[in-house]
């Protein structure tokens, strides 16, 4: 190895490793902390594998030579669990580790070298191994799950992106960005990996490669140390095995609209489709938006859609295609409308008040929720938007 590549394999060892004790072992540490804990232990370990044979030597711990080499065949698991148990609230179960099938087929059809002595071991390393298609496979296979389960990790995060616009008002928009972020580089990472096997560009596409792990992954991970709820939005949960997305907190003292005709009116006019006739929708549309103004339903910091549904008396299905269709936007642009517009009211009214009680009164759970969003409906940060008030 070069020296340059040698300071990165030291680097990324002893991140990986010290970070993988803070996350799988400090306090107040979710699932998802643990599976990127788990995730960065094993890119440790990959790090610090070369180390052994590094002199081409017998020592001590040649018995372990070439353990590490198929260590990122579970890489592509460990992205797409930390995904999901980043974003919703859902326990492992058993069946998650059916993921790492590619992992265990790795070691497995190359079990006879890892059985043989550390002078074999040692010998294919330094000049190659005897069975070479055996490790071609082994590699193919690493290839397909990283490019697999990347695949898979983009059409999750692209539904519960969907989804929590759909059915939650309250969570930071930033979030998905960062996600995407996150996946793009990962895209990166691998396309780097795979070319790095031409021998002509191999150093310069290693140490390209190794140090975007080290960035990416382990400053994904210190962030996720800091604040192990970092990418949780709590309202969506990941419901058995059909991985659909349902709302945890269903309103169970919900304030019934007085008048019934509105449930008659959504069930009587529903076409065999489901879909409601424009009228339908146009007079639905209305009894929402007045029960949004007098009971302000929006500074609940809880609202989700079967919430406004169950209080407003129709169905999440009903109210969604409402708000869809005659109204143009999700459930989630509809609530934080109403809010963006109460402090922006509030802030013409009275120049001096805090701009985060205000946001926590209008129904923001959190600082930079209200910042994301704000900036996301009005194109200006709150302060910016309060200066422009004052002049």
């Amino acid at each position: 190895m070069s020296i340059i590549i040698q300071y990165l394999h030291v680097i990324g060892a002893f991140q990986g490793l010290l970070l993988a004790g803070l996350l799988i072992f400090g306090s107040q540490i979710s699932i998802a902390s643990r599976i990127l804990g788990a995730w960065c232990l094993l890119m440790g370990l990959n790090f610090l594998g070369p180390f052994i044979y590094m002199n081409g030597e017998i020592n001590a711990f040649s018995p372990l030579i070439g353990l590490h080499i198929f260590l990122p065949a579970s890489y592509g698991a460990f992205l797409y669990l930390y995904c999901r148990h980043a974003i919703i609230n859902c326990p492992l179960s058993l069946k998650d580790f059916w993921h790492f099938l590619p992992f265990f087929l790795c070691y497995l059809i190359n079990i006879e070298l890892y059985l043989s002595p550390p002078e074999v071991k040692l010998d294919a390393i330094l000049h190659g191994p005897p069975n070479v298609t055996l490790i071609l496979i082994a590699q193919a296979i690493m290839a397909i799950q990283a490019f697999g389960y990347l695949a898979l990790s983009m059409i999750m995060v692209r539904r519960y992106q969907r989804e929590a616009k759909k059915t939650v008002s309250n969570f930071n928009p930033e979030l998905f960005t960062w996600l995407w972020t996150i996946l793009i580089l990962d895209l990166v990472i691998w396309t780097i990996k795979s070319i790095s096997t031409s021998p002509e560009y191999q150093q310069y596409f290693v140490i390209m490669g190794d140090a975007l792990i080290i960035v990416l992954i382990y400053s994904i991970a210190m962030a996720q140390w800091r604040n192990p709820q970092l990418f949780k939005i709590s309202q969506l949960r990941i419901s058995g095995t059909n991985s659909n997305i349902t709302d945890l907190t269903q309103s169970t003292s919900a304030e019934q609209v007085s008048d019934h005709e509105v449930k008659d009116l959504s069930n009587s006019t529903a076409q065999h489709s489901g879909a409601l006739d424009p009228d339908t929708r146009s007079n639905l549309l209305t009894v929402v938006r007045q029960h949004m103004q007098e009971h302000k339903t929006y500074m609940d910091n809880q609202l989700t859609l079967s919430r406004l549904a169950e209080t407003v008396g129709i169905s999440t299905h009903h109210l969604s295609e409402v708000l869809n269709q005659h109204e143009g936007k999700n459930f989630y642009q509809f609530v934080n409308e109403y809010r963006i517009d109460f402090v922006c009211q509030q802030l013409e009214i009275d120049k001096e008040i805090k701009i985060l009680d205000l946001a926590m009164t209008a129904g923001f759970s959190s600082k930079s929720t209200f910042n994301a969003v704000f900036k996301q409906f009005v194109k200006q940060t709150p302060s910016q938007y309060r200066q422009q008030l004052a002049q």
